[in-house]
């Protein structure tokens, strides 16, 4: 009898050692990291790094730039940009003592080497009468609220868009690379900065 007792007391101490050390073990593979090596190579970038080329064409660009624009639409005055072959234009109607006027503005879109884009403006028309660029743009700038990126410069006849300044998610932002109206192809610089 005495040995039955032994027998099983060994077979329990067995059975309990199996199941701790099954416990262990796969609490030590849980818990345990894997590919640290790897995970710890994995960091913020120290400086300003490309990450994406993007290629778009004419009718893309205009449908993106014109459902950024959506959001500055008033019931005073509204918004269509589009590109051509040769040239930029901004094409705006406004109300003045109850009639809608349009407004163009003609430009010509550089990419500059920060990244931003220059639009020269060539000419500035109500309708079919033309104005004075400068004088335009100085009114552009004083009275109407452009987003922080958009810079005016009437003495310059330029409009500067700074991209970098347009931030899209955290720490992303866009640069021009090439604006080639001619083919109609456009490329940007997807950049992601520390």
């Amino acid at each position: 009898m005495k040995n039955k007792k032994t027998i099983w007391k060994w077979l329990f101490l067995a059975l309990l050692a199996i199941n701790l050390g099954t416990f262990a073990f796969i609490s030590s593979r849980v818990f345990n990291v894997r590919d640290q090596q790897s995970l710890g190579q994995v960091s913020k970038p120290k400086e300003t790094t490309e990450v994406a080329k993007i290629t778009t064409n004419r009718d893309q660009l205009n449908q993106l730039i014109n459902t950024y624009l959506q959001d500055f639409q008033t019931s005073d005055m509204s918004y269509k940009f589009y590109l051509s072959n040769s040239q930029a234009v901004l094409e705006a109607s406004y109300q003045l003592f109850g009639q809608k006027i349009p407004l163009y503005i003609y430009f010509e879109p550089l990419a500059l080497n920060d990244g931003s884009v220059a639009l020269q403006v060539k000419n500035v028309s109500a309708g079919s009468l033309n104005l004075p660029t400068s004088a335009v743009l100085a009114y552009v700038k004083s009275s109407i609220k452009l987003p922080a990126f958009v810079e005016v410069l009437p003495t310059k006849d330029q409009v500067i868009l700074h991209l970098p300044q347009l931030t899209l998610a955290d720490n992303l932002y866009l640069k021009a690379n090439q604006l080639d109206l001619v083919s109609g192809n456009f490329t940007f610089n997807l950049m992601i900065q520390p």
